[in-house]
């Protein structure tokens, strides 16, 4: 019995009968949580709750304590971004340390589909049957798109819009992801895309670090790069990832669609940027906060990602369909494997 997955080292029908624990199969959760941001605390217990977690509240930085290091070592980050850099870091060594195999990495803004465990089971059976613990890290969410994620090269050519790498990343280099037009608006690709089955796909510059899994040997990379970068790259933490992803620092993962999201900056303020910078919320089908009557406004209406400000998705009403009876009845496309 294999100690990296202390979870998976056992298949049950085909898979990983754990994936559905109160740890979602890993050996831990750790949330990423301030102690002075108790509304994204009230939302990450009430996430635990609901779909029956644990979390373990890991070590964080605030801008204060950042700086005093970064000022004390040299570092090119300051404020918010370093504290961030610095507490997904601090995860990473702790990991090394106490010999944890397996973590999944959360931080507070997250929401969840209702559904989280039921597809959670179909995206680690993917992993079983393809890679074994042959991985390093499996993003939950992200929160721009990925030419390599199934359905999204395709749904520019097929609409014959002009298919172009983005260049909002701060070396001005687009990484493989894909962007259209603003202007535009294809209902039917819309709905195709959004009803997508929950595929695996291997990420090739994933954004957002608000939901991924890491393995300690992976864990243990990263912290010698990010030890490094802190001295010589004035970059976010998700910057300096992705990066070392391109040249193949590591062998990631991305789970298509994300079911687990960002609320977003209009609803729970960011202690990272401004709502001027772009607003950060992404589509749900079905949202557990929603659904807990803990978010204002149904992520339904949302874009898939923060990259594709033309996506609006069309809500089609129900009445058959009761899975959401604390706001009303929305038809719900249920996951579905692809191997």
């Amino acid at each position: 019995m294999t100690l990296r997955y202390l979870s998976y080292s056992v298949a049950d029908n085909g898979g990983y009968y754990l994936a559905q624990n109160s740890t979602l199969g890993f050996q831990k959760i750790f949330v990423l949580n301030i102690p002075s941001r108790f509304d994204r605390r009230r939302n990450m217990e009430s996430l635990a709750k609901f779909h029956q977690l644990r979390f373990d509240y890991a070590q964080t930085f605030d801008a204060a304590r950042a700086d005093t290091l970064g000022r004390a070592n040299g570092y090119t980050a300051n404020g918010t971004h370093l504290a961030c850099y610095l507490s997904h870091l601090a995860v990473f060594k702790r990991m090394v340390d106490q010999g944890i195999e397996t973590a999944l990495v959360l931080e507070d803004d997250v929401d969840m589909e209702i559904d989280l465990k039921q597809r959670h089971k179909l995206i680690m059976d993917q992993v079983y049957a393809r890679y074994k613990s042959d991985w390093d890290m499996l993003y939950l969410g992200h929160c721009t798109s990925d030419a390599s994620e199934p359905g999204a090269a395709s749904l520019i050519r097929a609409n014959g819009s002009a298919s172009e790498s983005t260049t909002s990343s701060k070396d001005g280099r687009g990484h493989g992801r894909v962007s259209m037009a603003t202007d535009v608006n294809y209902p039917a690709d819309r709905a195709a895309f959004l009803q997508r089955n929950l595929s695996l796909y291997m990420a090739e510059y994933p954004m957002c670090l608000h939901a991924y899994a890491v393995t300690r040997e992976c864990a243990k990379r990263l912290s010698v790069l990010l030890e490094e970068r802190l001295s010589t790259v004035g970059q976010d933490i998700d910057l300096v990832l992705a990066v070392g992803i391109e040249y193949g620092m590591t062998t990631v993962l991305g789970a298509s669609p994300p079911y687990m999201v960002q609320v977003g900056r209009q609803e729970l303020p960011s202690d990272l940027t401004l709502l001027r910078d772009g607003d950060t919320a992404q589509y749900l089908s079905q949202s557990t906060l929603y659904h807990l009557k803990l978010r204002t406004s149904n992520p339904q209406t949302l874009p898939p990602y923060v990259d594709w400000p033309w996506f609006k998705p069309k809500i089609v009403t129900n009445s058959k369909d009761t899975a959401d009876p604390a706001h009303g009845n929305t038809s719900i496309e249920k996951p579905r494997a692809t191997l």
